[in-house]
């Protein structure tokens, strides 16, 4: 048991951004007066490992966005058989109608504008999505929204459910797939693992670590619904490196307890930025609906779960070890590494 906390602790992946380890895409489907529009934000640098874009991470923007211009018939190809939309059956053929790289997230997209023909409005639509699924990103994810005319909603594609009839959508088939979402994005999101467990280590009680988990659920639950729906908008540049240093700073107050008796003030107020980092995996449309704020809620609860199995997985056994002598050792190597990789994340999210 304890070799493998240690073990847990010391194999995060070192350049583990917050909740993005995973190629993560967004769609936004709207309709125009005589198209049908799309707007397809992937991992540039995931779609540089089929398409040769011959550019290095790092490369400016301008390098990038004439890269990718360069490749677009690769592009094209890559998308007719990977992006596909039909109507009443039918495959309606589609074309780039332009392209641009954007940041989000510290991640390079390649942001993808597709046109299709409009369809009449009695027919239904239907997408297939495979980006990626098959040949590169098995666990890669994109969550599409959709506004067409009077049909609104959302949509996870992932590799067990790559197709989407729009209009068609069931609202428990939409809760279940943000759940799944809010619970891949915490398994994935290791800084913010970490930040439990350095909640954990410092709490000796379950009910002062339920108290705890309280307060940092209500506070991140805040900051991602406001921007999730655009209320707030804060550069993830701020809120990455402040991530990793709320990481150092739990792990440093457990040392020496300087502030316990702000403790709840301290991890609320991290919560709030925490909160900010999981919204980046939500990219939804402007529109405040209903289905909206179903799917936020349901990602939430997503994350919930995850965070509630991390803590019933690991909080016996920390109090297992207690037990023992050696427990200090433990825990005090467990304290150092938790804040040697909050500091080492600073300062590379920092610098970045």
């Amino acid at each position: 048991m304890m070799l493998l906390f240690i073990i847990t602790i010391t194999l995060c992946p070192v350049n583990a951004s917050a909740h993005t380890d995973n190629s993560e895409g967004y769609s936004n489907i709207t309709l125009d007066r005589d198209k049908l529009n799309v707007e397809l934000y992937i991992d540039y640098f995931e779609l540089g490992r089929l398409i040769d874009f011959e550019v290095n991470p790092g490369s400016s923007k301008d390098q990038l966005t004439k890269a990718l211009e360069d490749k677009q018939d690769a592009v094209t190809e890559y998308l007719a058989s990977h992006f596909q939309l039909f109507t009443d059956g039918a495959k309606s053929e589609g074309m780039i109608k332009a392209t641009e790289v954007v940041k989000r997230t510290n991640r390079d997209y390649a942001k993808i504008t597709l046109e299709f023909p409009r369809p009449a409005k009695e027919k239904s639509i239907q997408i297939q999505y495979s980006v990626f699924f098959d040949d590169n990103d098995p666990m890669h994810r994109n969550i599409a929204t959709y506004n067409l005319d009077k049909v609104k909603g959302q949509f996870v594609f992932h590799g067990g459910e790559r197709e989407l009839q729009i209009g068609k959508e069931t609202i428990i088939g939409q809760i279940i797939r943000f759940i799944q979402l809010g619970f891949h994005h915490i398994m994935i999101g290791y800084d913010h693992i970490l930040f439990v467990i350095a909640l954990l280590l410092g709490t000796r009680r379950f009910s002062d670590i339920l108290k705890i988990i309280t307060v940092f659920t209500l506070a991140h639950s805040i900051t991602l619904g406001l921007t999730a729906l655009k209320l707030i908008n804060l550069p993830s540049e701020i809120i990455e490196p402040l991530i990793a240093l709320s990481i150092a700073f739990v792990a440093l107050e457990h040392f020496f307890g300087f502030s316990t008796k702000l403790r709840f003030a301290v991890v609320f107020g991290f919560g709030l930025i925490h909160g900010v980092g999981f919204a980046g995996a939500l990219q939804l449309s402007n529109d405040v609906t209903w289905r909206s704020l179903l799917s936020i809620l349901s990602f939430n609860v997503g994350v919930e779960v995850g965070q509630a199995l991390i803590i019933m997985l690991l909080f016996p056994i920390l109090l297992y070890i207690r037990r023992f002598k050696w427990s200090t050792v433990v825990y005090g190597s467990a304290t150092a590494g938790i804040f040697g990789m909050g500091l080492f994340w600073y300062f590379e999210r920092f610098l970045a």
